[in-house]
């Protein structure tokens, strides 16, 4: 590989090396400020199978079955998840133990998954920027910066920070690492060196497919890349005989493979998704067979059979349309997907995948936050890539540029997978822009006296030294500029968790810490009983789980709109209605977040009319059993000015949630008479939010923020 040919350039290697230690040690912040901790919500599910993992071995994590989630269906773990970060985490475990001999525990082994894989990722990103550049005289300047662009990406940092447990922060590793090894598959590797045949190197790109596929569901990406980088080298001129070896063995090595994961067993046959590759498969063949009979043939014999060809490309077309439309797979597309085409598909079709605040398309503002100012100097990198060099390697960087834009503008998540690409293409112009420069003002014939040649090569040579100075200088400058903005969001953004939230400052200017999330848990697990029931809404389910170590209905999983749904018609229903629906499903508490008097801005009140479209959607309209509840609509909870109030204008429909109760109950008598909501700066009306007679106040934390309701036993209706 390049990296082990760095040895022979020590200078490069001492900049990988110092790029990689920046790359863990500015996601660190965190476990500096806080301590070591899990972030967000999701990860507490990743946390929980790894110690299950850990502790009980591989036999008994495959045949798992959670009966403390999803009450009262269960979940079957291992057909719905991707596992690839908990053995990963084992793997780091045991490497950590056997070889090193720092025996770490598995708390820490997750928090550091982030950092380490940085590291990786790193390396391959090196590499990848090498794959991309076919001169010999800035490839490794590329590959260079574009590693220390990768490193430092704010798009990237912000699911690789220490505590950071998630599926991306080993999959954004595994997928640099993919397309690395498939532009080394397709020769890339081998430029201007006589041609090679290599089997290889496809095999093992099919490998970190698998293992991509294994980590995550993004795998889908690279399964719809890589057969479009082959189809638009065909279309181009770039089809090579290596590339189509490599697709050759690619193809259905990959596939096969992914036919192991168990979430996605049997993919090829039941996703759509698969399609495209297979078709380019085929396509393939049938141009080199093509191309075989063309060579034999006159011209005009060739003529006649392009013109056969299209018309039996297009009659193969017409006829397998409907008989994968009869079979199912076409036309059998996720929601999901559907999202990334039309922005509006999952608000209007599929709203428990648009509440989602990573699923809502992104604002301007984020593309420049996440990447700086990359955006600016990236439509150069798609004009040399496509229109100047359009070698394997610079179309592969357009596509993936130009796909992950995309994705980003509909789905805010996706600026993550946009971050490789954006690094790579950065990388890629600022070495095209230092050759250019230094090639400017290129000795001309001498044609002219000798006067006149040394007074022009005079001007020349200082026209040439300004803009050379004038190109590093502002390379410099927005180098230093993007590592300043990527260290400030390392350190200030992403180094904060949402189980611990930072507070404002005392009076001596120390900073102060809210921790209500773990009280409220800890007060959980030994204050009720160990089989008690917590209904909330689906955004808390994995830390509940895990760190209060309750029985829950729903969790991030979004297994069943259904239950959901329940969630949703708790809520957002009046006191009675609500009641008997915890009663029929045996909910014991019900729990909420409440900003009114901390000032904490993401309370469930704030995100309100998400319950409420779930719970009257499509999903939820067959509720045998449940006849006695009516299905609210948003406009039920606007007043006749359809505004969105909680105050004294606040519509009939909101005072009589169970949600405005639960958020509001009695905090006029904490926060005194005049007491109001901090975070929508509006007094709430408490001759509705301090009636409550079938839930009875059980736990609220220091600052109000998570508060938790028991269910009363009886009721005479």
């Amino acid at each position: 590989m390049g990296i082990i040919k760095l040895l022979k350039h020590p200078l490069e290697l001492i900049c990988l090396c110092s790029i990689c230690t920046l790359a863990f040690f500015c996601r660190l912040m965190s476990n500096i400020r806080y301590e070591t901790v899990i972030h967000e919500f999701d990860p507490y599910f990743q946390y929980k199978s790894t110690i299950y993992l850990v502790e009980q071995g591989s036999p008994k994590f495959s045949d798992w079955l959670d009966d403390r989630s999803w009450y009262p269906l269960s979940r079957y773990m291992l057909p719905t998840m991707y596992p690839g970060l908990m053995y990963t985490a084992r793997f780091f475990i045991h490497v950590c133990k056997y070889i090193f001999h720092l025996p770490i525990t598995i708390l820490q082994a997750c928090s550091y998954m982030g950092p380490v894989m940085s590291i990786i990722g790193t390396l391959f990103s090196y590499d990848f920027g090498v794959m991309v550049d076919d001169s010999d005289q800035t490839k490794h300047l590329t590959g260079i910066i574009s590693a220390l662009l990768f490193s430092i990406i704010p798009g990237f940092i912000q699911r690789s920070v220490a505590g950071s447990y998630d599926n991306e922060s080993n999959s954004i590793t595994a997928m640099v690492a993919g397309f690395d090894l498939w532009l080394r598959a397709c020769g890339c590797a081998y430029k201007n060196k006589p041609a090679k045949i290599n089997t290889i190197s496809p095999i093992v790109a099919a490998f970190a497919l698998f293992y991509m596929g294994f980590s995550w569901g993004g795998f889908v990406f690279i399964l719809s890349l890589i057969p479009l980088h082959v189809f638009v080298c065909l279309l181009s001129g770039n089809l090579t005989a290596q590339i189509k070896v490599a697709y050759m063995i690619w193809m259905p090595v990959g596939y096969l493979l992914m036919n192991l994961v168990w979430r996605e067993y049997g993919f090829v046959f039941k996703q759509s998704i698969a399609l495209p590759g297979i078709g380019v498969y085929f396509l393939l063949i049938v141009v080199e067979q093509f191309n075989n009979v063309n060579k034999l043939l006159s011209r005009q014999s060739q003529l006649a059979l392009r013109k056969y060809f299209i018309l039996f490309a297009v009659s193969i077309v017409i006829i397998m349309i409907p008989v994968l439309l009869k079979i199912g797979l076409l036309g059998k597309l996720t929601g999901r997907f559907l999202s990334f085409v039309s922005p509006t598909h999952a608000r209007n079709h599929n709203p428990l995948v648009a509440s989602v605040s990573e699923h809502q398309p992104t604002v301007w503002a984020s593309f420049y936050f996440n990447t700086w100012y990359l955006p600016v100097i990236l439509p150069i990198g798609f004009y040399y890539g496509l229109v100047v060099k359009r070698s394997t390697g610079s179309i592969f960087m357009v596509i993936y540029l130009t796909t992950t834009t995309w994705f980003s503008a509909v789905m805010s998540r996706m600026i993550l997978m946009a971050s490789p690409a954006a690094s790579a293409c950065g990388g890629y112009v600022i070495s095209k822009i230092l050759q250019t420069v230094t090639s400017v003002n290129a000795k001309k014939s001498f044609k002219k006296d000798d006067k006149v040649v040394v007074k022009n090569t005079s001007v020349n040579t200082k026209s040439k030294f300004v803009v050379l100075i004038s190109a590093v200088g502002l390379i410099f400058v927005f180098l230093i500029t993007f590592t300043k903005h990527s260290l400030w969001c390392a350190k200030y953004v992403y180094a904060s968790p949402s189980i611990v939230l930072l507070g404002q400052a005392d009076e001596n200017g120390s900073a102060t810490y809210i921790d209500d999330f773990r009280e409220a848990f800890q007060w959980l697990e030994h204050n009720t009983h160990e089989m008690a029931r917590i209904g909330s809404w689906w955004d808390y389910g994995y830390q509940m789980n895990q760190v209060a170590n309750k029985v829950t209905y729903c969790d991030n999983m979004t297994r069943s709109p259904y239950w959901i749904g329940l969630m949703g018609a708790i809520l957002s229903s009046p006191e009675p209605v609500s009641w008997r629906i915890c009663h029929d499903i045996g909910v014991d508490y019900m729990l909420v977040l409440s900003g009114a008097a901390s000032g904490y801005n993401g309370d469930d009140i704030g995100k309100f009319m998400w319950p409420v479209r779930i719970s009257s959607n499509n999903h939820f309209k067959k509720r045998e059993g449940y006849e006695y509840f009516r299905s609210y609509t948003e406009r039920d909870y606007y007043n006749e000015d359809h505004e969105y109030r909680v105050d004294q204008k606040a519509s009939n429909g909101m005072k009589n949630s169970m949600m405005y109760k639960m958020i509001y109950y009695r905090l006029d008598e904490t926060m005194g008479a005049n007491a109001k909501d901090y975070v929508r700066q509006s007094q709430f009306d408490t001759r509705y939010a301090n009636k409550l007679d079938l839930f009875e106040e059980a736990y609220s934390s220091e600052r109000q923020i998570v508060r938790i309701y028991r269910v009363k036993d009886v009721y005479n209706f």
